[in-house]
């Protein structure tokens, strides 16, 4: 009998009265070491998770990763949300495969592709101490697509411990040289808000303020 690739594990076991959530979405991506892996999404909290098969000798396994740092409060959610549709998919492809036999003969190892995020900080004119940092997702033009930013900067927005926020992308529209360019805007520390609509004018405003207070608190 041929050998089913992963792609059509996937597939086959979609169809085994399988259906996502109508707020889940999901794609085949290639990974940096070069696997193939099937990555889910979540319509407001961005990737979820994926999906992919890793050799272990003559044999493969099953990986199922939830996206984030293990510390971010969100990614319990995330997990939350993606471990039973993991799980259920993964039954059905080793239903479909077959069950390995013996231990993993290697550990796992995240494949994860690594992103390079601009951001700037903006340190008190006094002190110099950061006192804001902004994070700029050129790509994002949904809440989904900017907590993707807040899951891939979490690290360092807790390291600052400075209000951040994650800045989509602008709109160009400049009329009469006055800059009126717009972006959803997402806060994202000390406290989570609902995502906005700002000019640049607005979100600098708040900045400004808190490097002109930071040492007269």
């Amino acid at each position: 009998m041929k050998k089913k690739s992963f792609a059509e594990m996937v597939e086959t076991s979609k169809n085994e009265k399988f259906t996502l959530p109508h707020n889940i979405k999901s794609r085949k991506q290639l990974l940096s070491n070069g696997t193939w892996s099937y990555v889910f999404r979540h319509d407001d909290l961005g990737e979820l998770g994926m999906i992919l098969i890793v050799p272990n000798g003559a044999q493969s396994r099953i990986c199922c990763e939830v996206a984030g740092d293990p510390n971010d409060p969100l990614t319990e959610k995330r997990r939350v949300i993606f471990e039973p549709i993991g799980k259920e998919l993964a039954d059905k492809m080793a239903f479909i495969c077959g069950v390995g036999k013996g231990n993993p003969s290697a550990p796992y190892i995240s494949p994860q592709n690594k992103h390079l995020v601009k951001s700037m900080v903006y340190p008190c004119d006094t002190c110099k101490v950061v006192t804001a940092m902004v994070v700029f997702a050129g790509d994002a033009d949904t809440t989904a697509r900017l907590e993707d930013y807040a899951r891939m900067m979490y690290s360092k927005i807790k390291e600052l411990n400075v209000p951040t926020w994650i800045v989509g992308t602008e709109t160009e529209n400049i009329v009469n040289g006055k800059d009126l360019r717009k972006s959803l805007v997402l806060e994202v520390h000390p406290k989570r808000k609902e995502a906005k609509i700002m000019t640049p004018d607005d979100l600098m405003d708040i900045v400004d303020k808190l490097i002109v207070t930071h040492c007269k608190k």
